[in-house]
């Protein structure tokens, strides 16, 4: 069964790195897009609801600054809660969030592709 990030860690987090919302139902929105829809599965996989996570935090622009930041920290935490570890260095993750930040951003599938390649199990 999948984990979900609960807004009220979001919220710690956001203070405790000095980020201020712009919209928060923003973020609420984001943080709903991988889950269940009337107790169906829209995202199957730990991959695909990661990259539709990440993808919303950056879309829904949350933040009045610091969004692909969140973005980043948020999708850790998702996959960290559900046994896995997301590692990328720090200059390949910032190359990829500003993709998937900018005006043509890669297609989902290509973001579980790149997310897939970068995350392994937790011993």
């Amino acid at each position: 069964m999948t984990e979900y990030i609960e807004p009220e860690d979001v919220d710690d987090l956001v203070e405790d790195e000095g980020f201020h919302y712009r919209d928060r139902n923003g973020l609420l929105s984001a943080l709903a897009s991988p889950m269940p829809v009337f107790g169906e599965e829209v995202y199957p996989g730990i991959h695909q609801k990661a990259a539709v996570l990440m993808s919303a935090i950056n879309h829904n622009h949350p933040l009045l600054d610091g969004n692909k930041r969140l973005s980043w920290f948020v999708t850790v935490a998702f996959y960290e809660i559900n046994g896995y570890d997301l590692r990328a260095d720090a200059e390949d993750a910032d190359h990829y969030i500003r993709l998937i930040a900018g005006a043509n951003p890669p297609p989902p599938h290509d973001v579980e592709l790149w997310l897939d390649k970068h995350t392994f199990p937790l011993d």
